[in-house]
């Protein structure tokens, strides 16, 4: 059984420039965001760096063979780097691009410099803040450019009327719901958008978050993905752990992130635990 992780964050620098915010990478896990502490990894990770290489070593403790690297605004843009991680690692990782203002600026352009020259292979797209709506005419051309190409989009949070418009035009773009479908916004938005992942063939959902702020063996996170398998079907569902953020392998541990699918979710037949851990990865995301 491949085990692919679909939701994990790299970056070989911390940095707000492309937000104007004052950030950097301290020590022991530690970074400042202007006057603010925080901590950005695990205290182990003596940088604060979220390395590729890091990350394989991770991976191979844990059996992980690949994984699906997105970004966040909160770590600054990470394209640069992730082309890297293509060059020197092309065969363990999936990496999407950071959508950002520049595809407003030169829709094809700021694409083509992603794709064709960076080579990274699909889309994070934070919507409805900072892009109140994505399904508009100037964008198109690009959501056309990744159904032709087989790039997905993964979407956090969206706006199920706009997630909904962007479908009907473009019924073959591949769309992944982030965070478990966006489990933390309110119950109604979070149940449309897992109806909108049961009735659409090319929208799926990742559970990166899906045990936040919860303890070992996250009997809430349990109880929701039992909902989700029986409303969508596991093959709608990838298992992603988001490391490397403290509340989910600090608090915890990354093992038993994994563990909470491989023991805990008792529930799961072996297809559908297949289908989690690695085969709705390995469908959706692009790999060398």
């Amino acid at each position: 059984m491949m085990i692919i992780d679909a939701h994990i964050h790299l970056w070989n620098r911390l940095h707000g420039e492309d937000t104007g915010t004052d950030r950097e990478a301290l020590r022991w896990g530690k970074a400042r965001q202007g006057d603010r502490i925080y901590y950005a990894t695990p205290p182990a990770f003596e940088d604060s760096l979220s390395t590729y290489e890091r990350a394989l070593a991770h991976m191979d403790w844990l059996g992980i063979e690949r994984a699906v690297v997105l970004q966040e605004f909160m770590d600054g843009k990470q394209d640069d780097y992730l082309a890297q991680v293509r060059r020197e690692c092309p065969h363990r990782f999936s990496c999407m691009a950071l959508f950002d203002q520049h595809y407003f600026d030169d829709p094809m352009g700021a694409f083509k410099e992603a794709v064709d020259e960076k080579k990274l292979q699909g889309f994070l797209v934070k919507s409805p803040s900072p892009f109140p709506e994505i399904a508009i005419p100037k964008l198109m051309p690009i959501w056309e450019a990744c159904a032709e190409r087989g790039l997905p989009i993964v979407l956090k949070n969206g706006v199920p009327e706009d997630v909904r418009k962007l479908i009907q035009a473009l019924p073959n773009l591949k769309i992944v719901l982030s965070h478990f479908a966006g489990i933390f916004d309110p119950p109604e938005t979070y149940y449309e958008r897992l109806q909108i992942v049961a009735d659409n063939p090319n929208v799926f959902m990742d559970s990166g978050a899906l045990t936040y702020r919860q303890r070992y063996p996250f009997a809430e996170a349990k109880e929701r993905l039992h909902e989700a398998v029986e409303k969508v079907g596991a093959g709608k569902i990838a298992w992603g752990s988001d490391y490397p953020r403290p509340p989910l392998v600090a608090d915890n541990s990354y093992k038993q992130q994994l563990e909470f699918i491989t023991i805990e979710c008792d529930f799961l037949t072996e297809d559908q635990r297949k289908e989690i851990l690695g085969g709705t990865a390995l469908r959706v995301y692009k790999w060398d």
